[in-house]
């Protein structure tokens, strides 16, 4: 009696090791891990287009005239004040630093000297390549110094003084140089407010006694719009 039990009780251990052996191999793996592929963010455009309204405020220039052969100075010359206009592009080429293409258009202003010899009108034609140096960002303001070398075309018209002279254009050397700042109005929009030291070259009429215009350096301030093509 005692026998037939344990046998019947090893039988039962058996077949219950054997079952659960069974339903184990049944038992598939657990799947792998997900995996996670890391999405990179395209970066945003370098590119930026401007437009810029401004003040040109001259220094006094140098106005030579030739009348028989002589050349004199004039008298307490001047250009008038006159506003300009200017527009561009740039791209951010590392995170502070900012390349440009800018040109622009400087209204007509008067040309005068104390005593009434001289008598015309001044208008530039202006190209830069500048480059800008972006300080840091202060809660929206971006304080930036900068500078740019190009050329100004300049077209004397309406000379009636000195008497021999007639309308002229030249073309000159420029540069400038300045600093300002910019305020995110959005992530692409800036507002921009700079002054700047340029230097224009000179110009020149034509005719039988010429005049030259030389110095013609201004200091200017401006105010105008950035939009990036990108978020910053």
């Amino acid at each position: 009696m005692k026998f037939r039990v344990g046998l019947l009780a090893g039988v039962c251990v058996i077949g219950f090791f054997g079952v659960n052996a069974s339903n184990a191999a049944d038992i598939s793996p657990p799947p792998p891990p997900p995996q996670y592929v890391e999405v990179v963010d395209e970066q945003p455009s370098c590119f930026y287009a401007r437009a810029d309204v401004g003040g040109s405020f001259h220094q006094r220039p140098t106005i030579t005239k030739q009348a028989g052969g002589a050349f004199t100075n004039a008298t307490d010359e001047r250009v008038a004040n006159h506003a300009f206009v200017e527009a561009g592009a740039g791209c951010r080429v590392v995170e502070n630093m900012r390349i440009e293409v800018t040109g622009g258009y400087r209204f007509k202003a008067s040309l005068t000297e104390a005593f009434g010899g001289i008598d015309a009108d001044l208008e530039t034609y202006t190209g830069f390549l500048n480059a800008f140096w972006d300080i840091t960002n202060y809660n929206g303001f971006t304080p930036y110094i900068g500078g740019g070398v190009g050329f100004a075309h300049h077209r004397l018209t309406g000379m009636t003084l000195p008497v021999g002279s007639t309308d002229g254009s030249r073309t000159a050397f420029a540069y400038n140089i300045g600093a300002g700042i910019s305020y995110d109005i959005t992530d692409n929009l800036m507002l921009d407010v700079a002054y700047r030291y340029v230097d224009l070259g000179y110009a020149r009429s034509k005719g039988a006694t010429p005049m030259t215009v030389d110095n013609l350096n201004s200091h200017e301030i401006k105010v105008g719009m950035r939009y990036h093509f990108g978020q910053w």
